[in-house]
């Protein structure tokens, strides 16, 4: 093997294992909702949903440990949450920081998770007020609010350490809105969804070969043809885009809801079973009818962000639409950068046991405990 793709190899060896570490760690993708009434002069309310993922990862609210999380639990913490949000939502009128009261938590439902709805008014001195959001800094890049201004009712995506501006007029020219603010988020929520990127690579490692048989016995060889790679993956991508678009616009919609407790699982599951057919293959055929039916799953994974909006539906198929592409074009990046350096690599001895086998492996393992995690509501793998 050149030296070159000798040096390759061993980058990509240490970046599986740098990846391990990051999705063993790594919170997974959050969307907070937040509306606001700045109506009243100097009087502006807001209700801000929060999930209990969140504010348990956050302020660790299980107090017996067990690994349920109940509400009693939560209204318990009601003052730990209250400073956690006047910490994190800051109203501002001019350089004047505005006295802002949260009521105690509500226990709200949407899209089949919980949420703790705070209620809250500000009190502020007059001239133009913004708001700081500050919730997740420094700690996860991936969360979003979906920020609504009731005189508007047009959601608008804010990210941690935003400051925005509650006129419509600066609103709009500060914030990330309509179509193209979904296409963002939609971008965002598939750079930061490991376990989505995982179930991808996990298809894509095994695409730049074919399974060899010589009696009973069978072994990964590279492709000759880069082509056909290439049309490999391409069909892998069409048929993992085709079925997760599908199901994301029925949840979206409301047509089919699946709780997010079952959804989360079984895509731990389509990961593991993925990752071991790499290791020991049983299906090395048509892995395009695979992505095909595993994506249905991940479409509902990717629908907890939209599912929960309350929008007309002609504004929440632009949101749909917007948020769709945003996803694909995340997906097109991740799928090209794989493609071009599994390629590159396929023809070197050790692909088939260090890329595929060790890949698969440590994936199997990150998706195994996900899938532990996610069943009896118990933390292994960090937040």
């Amino acid at each position: 093997m050149p030296p070159v793709l000798r040096g390759i190899a061993s980058l990509l060896i240490v970046a599986a294992l740098g990846l391990f570490g990051a999705v063993a760690h790594a919170h997974s993708t959050s969307t907070a909702y937040l509306d606001v009434d700045a109506g009243v002069a100097g009087a502006p309310t807001l209700q801000w949903r929060l999930a209990l993922r969140d504010l348990d990862a956050l302020l660790d609210l299980d107090a017996n440990q067990d690994g349920q999380l109940v509400w009693s639990e939560v209204a318990d913490r009601a003052s730990d949450i209250n400073a956690l949000a006047t910490s994190n939502m800051i109203f501002k009128s001019g350089a004047a920081a505005c006295a802002l009261r949260f009521d105690a938590p509500r226990y709200v439902r949407l899209a089949d998770a919980g949420y703790a709805q705070l209620d809250g008014r500000a009190a502020c001195t007059g001239g133009p007020v913004a708001i700081e959001y500050r919730l997740f800094e420094g700690i996860d890049p991936s969360h979003r609010a979906l920020l609504t201004l009731r005189d508007t009712n047009q959601p608008r995506i804010i990210e941690p350490g935003a400051t925005v501006n509650l006129a419509v007029a600066g609103a709009a020219e500060e914030m990330p809105s309509g179509f193209s603010g979904f296409l963002a988020s939609g971008i965002a929520h598939i750079a930061g969804g490991y376990d989505h990127v995982l179930f991808l690579l996990c298809l894509l490692l095994p695409a730049v070969l074919q399974r060899q048989y010589a009696g009973n016995a069978g072994r990964w060889v590279a492709r000759e043809n880069p082509i056909s790679a290439l049309i490999a993956v391409i069909w892998i991508a069409t048929a993992f885009t085709v079925a997760h678009s599908l199901t994301l616009a029925l949840a979206t919609f409301g047509v089919i809801r699946i709780s997010a407790s079952v959804i989360e699982p079984l895509i731990a599951l389509t990961i593991l079973a993925t990752a071991i057919n790499n290791v020991w293959p049983v299906v090395t055929k048509r892995i395009a009818m695979v992505a095909f039916a595993f994506g249905l799953i991940h479409g509902f994974g990717f629908a907890e962000v939209l599912a929960p909006l309350s929008l007309p539906r002609g504004e929440l198929a632009w949101a749909l639409l917007g948020f769709n592409l945003g996803v694909e074009v995340g997906q097109l990046a991740i799928v090209a950068g794989a493609f071009f350096v599994l390629s590159t690599l396929r023809r070197w001895s050790g692909y088939p046991r260090w890329i595929l086998g060790l890949g698969s492996a440590l994936i199997a393992i990150v998706a195994a405990l996900w899938f532990i995690e996610r069943v009896f509501d118990v933390t292994i793998l960090g937040f």
